[in-house]
């Protein structure tokens, strides 16, 4: 958020004097515009991702499997199950269509299945645990320091360099 109090002056103050206001390509900024990462997983997938800041409408995101292909972006998600050649389609953002949504809608998602967990007793609910998202952000500390020093990371040197060697890669 660039502001917490929701007025057009807090809005113009914080665009003149915060980083907000800055021009991207006039400043210290060095953040990406466009990366491309490619990760070898020790099962044998291959995974290629791309991120450009430089897209008509919003976030996009595709994923192309060996069964099939997703393709989405805030408002709809579609997917082609390559099997039955069949296309199918859900609504995205139906959650919240304003800037209380947060990721589309996702992030209340998220806090209301982590309710309905604890209220109901039930850890079914959440699908996932904090290996999985600490193994994510660890990727991309990865990712962000081959950017930086122009060379492969493996994964094995940022579990160590952080302590956490728990994981068996």
């Amino acid at each position: 958020m660039v502001i917490n109090e929701m007025t057009e002056e807090a809005l113009y103050k914080a665009l003149k004097d915060g980083p907000y206001g800055k021009c991207a390509y006039l400043c210290d900024n060095d953040v990406m515009d466009t990366q491309i990462v490619n990760m070898d997983f020790e099962n044998g997938v291959l995974v290629s991702m791309i991120v450009s800041a430089f897209t008509p409408i919003g976030r996009r995101v595709r994923v192309m499997g060996t069964k099939g292909y997703l393709e989405g972006d805030e408002e709809t998600i579609r997917t082609l199950d390559f099997l039955s050649g069949e296309w199918s389609e859900i609504q995205a953002n139906t959650l919240a269509v304003d800037i209380t949504g947060g990721h589309g809608g996702g992030d209340i998602g998220l806090i209301d299945t982590f309710l309905d967990a604890v209220g109901n007793n039930d850890p079914g609910l959440i699908t996932t645990g904090p290996e999985v998202s600490l193994e994510s952000h660890l990727i991309v500390f990865a990712a962000e320091k081959a950017r930086l020093e122009n060379r492969v990371v493996p994964l094995t040197e940022i579990y160590s360099s952080n302590g956490l060697v728990t994981f068996n890669k």
